[in-house]
């Protein structure tokens, strides 16, 4: 699994970033107001959630391990997948 990366954001979306790790790009998730947190300029480390299913493989990065736990605990209520914990987590403010 994949725990963490750390590379240079070449490019970004509304809920996504790619994160060039040596060259490589990585689609990765994120709450809004992540790239807040981590900065856009110079090297940007993301605590990484790899959600694996049938049909992909899917990363979600955070600014700190602490928002990492805090969505892997939501995503233990039933009916809260991957995608409702990261909008919940994006309506919440940086603690």
């Amino acid at each position: 699994m994949i725990g963490k990366l750390k590379g240079l954001i070449d490019s970004y979306g509304e809920d996504y970033v790619i994160l060039d790790v040596q060259g490589v790009g990585y689609e990765v998730f994120v709450p809004l107001g992540t790239l807040g947190r981590v900065g856009r300029d110079g090297p940007v480390s993301l605590f990484v959630h790899t959600h694996v299913r049938e049909d992909a493989l899917v990363l979600y990065g955070f600014a700190t391990a602490e928002d990492r736990a805090s969505f892997r605990s939501l995503m233990t209520v039933t009916g809260v997948g991957p995608k409702l914990a990261l909008a919940i987590l994006s309506q919440l403010d940086a603690g």
